[in-house]
């Protein structure tokens, strides 16, 4: 099978990162989500400081001004600096073979270099809002406005250095709603479409 990207993109408590975990598995392909593409900084020698400038919070955002160095962020970033840890750390997992990435901007950054196959993973509000509930003890409100903000954060993060695009159908190759669609459908649909497009 032709070497391939699988990018990940989603709101807040959607199930995004449940559906990424699946495909891989199906697929049987490496995943990476925040905590696997930080070890793998690591091994190539990015050091923590630069790898937390692209978490997925907006760069210049004021909170995360206040809890890190404006300047030094904003010298990272016109040095290109994030960035390139970026597509060094996502290009190495890329040339290993096919894998999922959930997030982190990965279909912008590697979408010049690599077969990259963009998803976006959305589900309803009222859906997110009571599966936050499930596992944290807030009222509904809150939750709804904690969820917003996530979602902003994403948004923010991911135009930062891309085009607006964040959430719009039209920015990706196909994109679902788990609120309306079973996990395991959703995934059966991306197999099929991977293994017709990048068969041999």
């Amino acid at each position: 099978m032709k070497k391939y990207v699988i990018c990940i993109g989603r709101q807040f408590c959607s199930g995004g990162k449940q559906v990424a975990k699946l495909l891989a598995e199906r697929l049987g392909v490496d995943f990476y989500d925040a905590e696997l593409l930080r070890q793998k900084a690591k091994e190539i020698g990015i050091e923590d400081g630069i790898f937390d400038m692209f978490d997925e919070k907006p760069t210049r955002s004021f909170l995360f001004s206040v809890v890190m160095d404006p300047y030094a962020i904003d010298s990272a970033v016109n040095e290109g600096k994030v960035i390139e840890a970026q597509r060094r750390v996502m290009a190495q997992a890329a040339d290993k073979g096919p894998c999922v990435i959930v997030g982190r901007r990965a279909d912008k950054i590697l979408e010049n270099d690599y077969n990259v196959v963009s998803i976006f993973i959305g589900a309803d509000m009222d859906w997110r809002v009571a599966r936050f509930l499930e596992r944290e003890s807030m009222n509904e409100k809150a939750a709804r406005r904690f969820i917003e903000r996530k979602d902003r954060e994403r948004a923010s993060y991911y135009n930062y250095v891309g085009d607006g695009k964040w959430s719009r159908a039209d920015n990706y190759a196909m994109c679902f709603n788990t609120s309306k669609m079973e996990k395991e459908k959703i995934v059966d649909i991306i197999v099929d479409y991977i293994r017709e497009e990048f068969a041999d």
